[in-house]
């Protein structure tokens, strides 16, 4: 009390808007309310007072007596709801939490409890989200309810799980231990990246290849040409250092702004080798890892390798949230993999030996999904009022990407079911994360099993390329051996325990203790810093407005570090490309592109690297689903007949029924529906890939064609269409049909993407993009 009077003083000035009665005096109906007091806060703006427990805690009046008279309440004849309690609740930890900062700010203690009072505001933003959701919402609070309830039990019984699990006699001594949590999430992880390496191998040479949508050659060479640019800008000091250092200057620029081994490529203009060749190397790595189980830390890094080189030149195809997340996950991944190339067996275990998974990799892993989760949950707070009233899901089944079929069904579940849904993804995304800073089982085990659940739901409900599948890698965290061993039946879990514990005592670098337990803490030691440095922008950009600005999605930050140009001189003996006098001329740097390193120093910017990122999916959720249809005609001139392109899985052809995809991802599909989401207002001339696809189809490129569905090109036994054009139509679920022949969807014209288009009409930008392959005469004969 003496050490909260200071500040409440000055916060008793302003005092609430409506000072409550005492406790003593009033009955059920002036308790309740009393809970709609609103007292004001200089570190949390207006916060919801929970009871006279909370004014008189803030403002030092003395024990506080509204204990009995909410007990009172309760056993009124009015009952309280349940949303009532979560809410005290709430409002009570909010209360203290803003009146321990306010002492903290008055008492110089700013900087050790700054994250209390960034706790209380997130906790009042998602209150208040809430109450505006109750009043929004068509049915009021009985979503919420439902969700709260349902939710809870699913919580619940994980928790009673693994507490029940863990105490088996099979399971003893396997508490703290996460060598399953390692093996299935590491075979998650490949099965992830057998996925992502087969789309690459299959549709890279028709989307950024020699003869590309977009080919990959014409962005490296604008990274050349804007690291020259950047050396020509301060080369006055050049000339009186070493030869070598220009060279060193210009590798680690090129690095900073395309992270990719394809710089070590001579001839550019011949890249489709070097494509195949990495997603096929990948293919070999990943499929040998999910099949043998044996993904070491050097087998993991060069995964993230050959996948970081393919993503850093893909331009627009792979600009998704989950390309960082997979590198991301991969990178954490490597703390807690063991060592040696496919990790040793142990003598008479099927387990690799070594050091087991170290705490700071189990805490890097739940600490990217608390960032997943709550990150998706408070874009949706901020973003569109659809998630406020509760009606998302009303819309997002038959608006998302690529449906599945399922779609349809859960699309045409009552509106109460849908608006339920909505509300359980609130509960999941803001509420469920804060059980894992909770260091205990049941907590754990509670969010994990509604992570999981949560995911597995997603993947029944659409296809959502590899996203869902790679977010339960870090949800699998939450589970310890001994949770999961104990859930499986007597025979198989004696077995996997006695492995567990053979692969514990083998230790094959024991010769090697005292070193390997110096490198390992100096490893976690190097992790734990590097993770909380990393964070920091990160944890700002959760905040929204408090944390500086306004939350940003699958973003990385700029996080720049000195570099000695001394220890990568050997670097510049293997880059290859243009030199300065080559490099004269060519196209600006394009948008989107990092500046090269400022030459008063050697930094480097780690953003390119993608280490630790901010994530958040469908902030708004369209609420009719637009759909470009691409159409062609061999009638140079008039109307003519146009006959529409068909894609593998994007909506176009009404009678098309979906397919099961995930956790594969169609590239070009994806991207056409992204182009789409501005609605009727979308314009395909502001579209670069866009207007490249035309061209591709005008020129009848077979890599292009192969992108299509089967039978997708109506030009395919033909000459190439005279024209291309693009329209938009507005798409909607048809009603079940009774036969095969009914259509799957109904859809209505709504106007032009693309005028009719000739080759001689894009050929001005179809040479400015480099597209043109002028030693073809097949292309010469096309102008």
């Amino acid at each position: 009390r003496t050490m909260l009077e200071p500040w409440a003083a000055s916060a008793g000035a302003r005092g609430p808007v409506a000072m409550p009665p005492p406790a003593r005096e009033e009955g059920p109906e002036a308790s309740r309310k009393r809970q709609r007091t609103v007292w004001h806060s200089p570190e949390v703006g207006v916060l919801p007072c929970g009871g006279d427990f909370a004014r008189r805690s803030i403002s030092g009046d003395g024990p506080c007596p509204a204990s009995a008279g909410h007990r009172s309440s309760l056993s009124g004849p009015i009952r309280q709801k349940p949303l009532h309690h979560m809410r005290r609740a709430t409002l009570a930890v909010a209360s203290g939490a803003a009146a321990v900062a306010g002492l903290a700010r008055r008492r110089g203690w700013r900087a050790g409890l700054g994250p209390l009072s960034d706790v209380a505001a997130l906790g009042c933003e998602i209150l208040d989200f809430v109450r505006g959701s109750v009043d929004a919402c068509e049915h009021g609070r009985s979503p919420w309810i439902l969700a709260c309830v349902s939710l809870g039990l699913c919580a619940a019984v994980g928790a009673a799980g693994s507490v029940i699990a863990a105490s088996r006699p099979v399971a003893l001594g396997l508490s703290g231990s996460y060598w399953v949590t390692r093996i299935v999430s590491l075979r998650l992880l490949a099965l992830v990246y057998v996925f992502a390496f087969a789309a690459a191998l299959f549709q890279n040479k028709a989307l950024i290849g020699d003869r590309g949508i977009l080919p990959a050659k014409n962005l490296l060479d604008r990274a050349d040409a804007a690291v020259e640019h950047g050396l020509r800008a301060d080369g006055a000091n050049e000339a009186a250092r070493p030869a070598w250092h220009g060279q060193v200057r210009r590798a680690l620029a090129r690095v900073e702004i395309l992270p990719t081994v394809l710089w070590l490529v001579g001839n550019r203009s011949r890249l489709d080798r070097w494509l195949d060749g990495l997603a096929a190397c990948g293919l070999l790595l990943s499929g040998l890892a999910l099949l043998v189980g044996g993904a070491s830390a050097w087998h993991l890094l060069a995964l993230w390798v050959l996948y970081h080189s393919i993503n850093a030149v893909g331009q627009r195809w792979y600009s998704f949230g989950w390309e960082s997340q997979l590198l991301e996950t991969t990178l954490l991944a490597l703390l807690a993999a063991p060592g040696g190339l496919l990790g040793c067996a142990a003598p008479g275990a099927s387990l690799p030996a070594g050091a087991p998974p170290p705490v700071i990799a189990v805490w890097a892993f739940r600490w990217m999904a608390f960032r997943i989760m709550l990150g998706a949950g408070l874009i949706k707070v901020r973003g569109a009022k659809c998630w406020l009233d509760l009606t998302a899901m009303c819309h997002h089944l038959e608006t998302q990407p690529i449906p599945n079929p399922l779609s349809r069904r859960f699309h045409n579940l009552p509106r109460s079911a849908l608006l339920y849904a909505t509300a359980c993804n609130h509960v999941i995304e803001l509420l469920a994360p804060w059980l894992i800073l909770l260091p205990c089982r049941p907590a754990l085990a509670a969010f994990g099993l509604l992570h999981v659940v949560f995911q597995a739901t997603l993947i029944l409900t659409g296809n959502l390329s590899f996203l869902n599948w790679l977010t339960i890698v870090p949800g699998l965290w939450c589970f310890d051996d001994a949770t999961l061993v104990g859930l499986l039946p007597q025979e198989p879990a004696a077995r996997l325990a006695r492995s567990l514990r053979i692969a514990s005592m083998s230790d094959p670098t024991a010769a090697f203790a005292s070193w390997s337990s110096l490198l390992g803490l100096a490893r976690d030691s190097a992790a734990v810093a590097i993770i909380v440095w990393l964070s920091v922008p990160v944890y700002r950009n959760l905040l929204g407005a408090r944390g500086g600005g306004r939350q940003k999605m699958n973003a990385a930050f700029p996080r720049v570090v000195p570099v000695p140009l001394w220890c990568l001189r050997p670097l510049c003996l293997f880059m290859r490309g243009p030199g300065p006098a080559e490099a004269e001329g060519k196209m600006r740097r394009p948008e989107g592109l990092p500046p090269p390193p400022a030459s008063s120093s050697a930094s480097f910017d780690l953003r390119s690297l993608r280490l630790l990122n901010t994530y958040g999916a469908f902030g708004s959720v369209n609420r009719e689903r637009v759909e470009i249809v691409f159409e062609g005609s061999r009638e140079q001139v008039g109307r003519g007949e146009w006959h529409p392109y068909t894609f593998k899985a994007a909506v176009d052809d009404p009678m098309k029924r979906p397919g099961w995809l995930a956790p594969y991802h169609l590239r070009l599909d994806w991207c056409r529906w992204i182009a789409s989401c501005r609605g009727r207002r979308s314009q395909g001339l502001e579209e670069q890939w866009a207007l490249a696809f035309a061209g591709r189809l005008l020129m009848g490129d077979p890599g292009v064609r192969r992108l299509l569905g089967r039978g997708g090109d109506p030009f395919e036994s033909g000459s190439p269409p005279a024209r291309v054009r693009a329209s938009l139509y507005v798409y909607c679920f048809a009603p079940p049909p009774a036969s095969p022949a009914e259509p799957y969807w109904l859809r209505e014209y709504v106007g032009p993407y693309l005028p009719p288009l000739r080759l001689r009409d894009l050929a001005p930008k179809l040479h400015e993009w480099g597209m043109v392959d002028e030693s073809s005469p097949n292309q010469r004969a096309g102008w």
